[in-house]
Order: C-alpha cells, then structure tokens, then sequence
C-alpha cells in the first residue's frame, strides 16, 4: 500500500478536551470527503484524557497538504491552535510493513 502517514499529537487544554472529542466525529465525516484522503483513525490516552493522536493515510503527501490548505483557509487550524497547548506533526512517506 502506498500513499504517506501523517501523525498529529495532540495535547488539549484540559477545559476544552470535552468539546474537542465531541466535534471528531463531525470533522472526521468532513475529512472523508477530500481528495487523496484514504483512512483516519483517532485515539485517546488512557491515563491523560488531553493527549490525542490522529493517524491518517493519504494518497500523496500532496494530497494532504491541499487538504490542510482547505482546512486552514476555513479557520479550522486557527481553531485547532486555541483548544490545544501543543501539537506535533509528523509526515511518515516511507511505508515499512503493514498487514
């Protein structure tokens, strides 16, 4: 399988955990849509409900950074920047092995 993984860590400011987690699912179903876009899975710390990783495939890392314009021009990365007190990016274009 082709394509690039691309990793978010993301750390909440615990007052806005709740509201974050609940409007996942909505940006999620947005996010399907979007050309190149191939999976995302969300999960959640289980001993710091703050900490959050998202783990998406794209097709290319194109592919993504056109999808993160969108994003970006909507003001959804601006928002992003206010419910959170650190984020980490990674782009991960080398697959190694899957199953």
């Amino acid at each position: 399988m082709d394509g690039v993984t691309i990793t978010y860590e993301m750390r909440l400011k615990p007052e806005t955990a709740s509201d974050f987690i609940q409007a996942l699912p909505e940006l999620v179903k947005e996010t399907s849509g979007v050309e190149g876009f191939r999976s995302i899975r969300v999960v959640r710390h289980g001993d710091d409900p703050a900490r959050v990783l998202l783990i998406e495939l794209w097709a290319s890392e194109d592919a993504y950074r056109n999808y993160i314009a969108w994003r970006t021009e909507r003001g959804d990365m601006d928002n992003v920047a206010r419910l959170t007190t650190a984020v980490e990016v990674n782009v991960w274009p080398t697959l190694i092995a899957a199953i």
